[in-house]
């Protein structure tokens, strides 16, 4: 398994500032969560989180699902304290079977990085419609 560290990201400002989800744990074996948090905010209930979690399935093969989730907050008018909205959520869930050719791997990494960074893809993340 990958040693769990802190991960820093580009912001989506228009000069993008490096931000840092600060690792919470790391995933505690197979079937662990590990899970970090953009510690900003005034409570942590409306911190950015990422989680990972891999497990082992039935079917012979290797299922790891990736989920980040940005909480957006308000001041309550009524009691001035910081109150959580609504959440914007994104899950990817990758299966690499057993009996798939390690010689293959590097190109699938390759393609699920770079999908996740392409124009269209990110435009239709954007707002959460497909492309048409």
């Amino acid at each position: 398994m990958p040693q769990a560290q802190d991960i820093i990201v580009n912001n989506g400002a228009e000069t993008p500032v490096a931000k840092t989800f600060t690792l919470i744990n790391p995933a505690a074996g197979d079937g662990g969560v590990a899970m970090w948090a953009l510690k900003e905010g005034l409570i942590s209930s409306v911190f950015p989180s990422f989680t990972a979690v891999a497990a082992k399935t039935a079917n012979k093969s290797r299922k790891l699902t990736l989920k980040l989730r940005v909480p957006s907050s308000y001041t309550d008018a009524v009691t001035g304290l910081t109150a959580v909205g609504s959440a914007a959520e994104a899950n990817v869930t990758m299966s690499i079977p057993d009996d798939f050719p390690e010689s293959r791997k590097d190109d699938v990494t390759a393609f699920v990085t770079n999908i996740m960074k392409d124009t269209l893809v990110q435009e239709m993340l954007h707002d959460a419609y497909p492309a048409t």
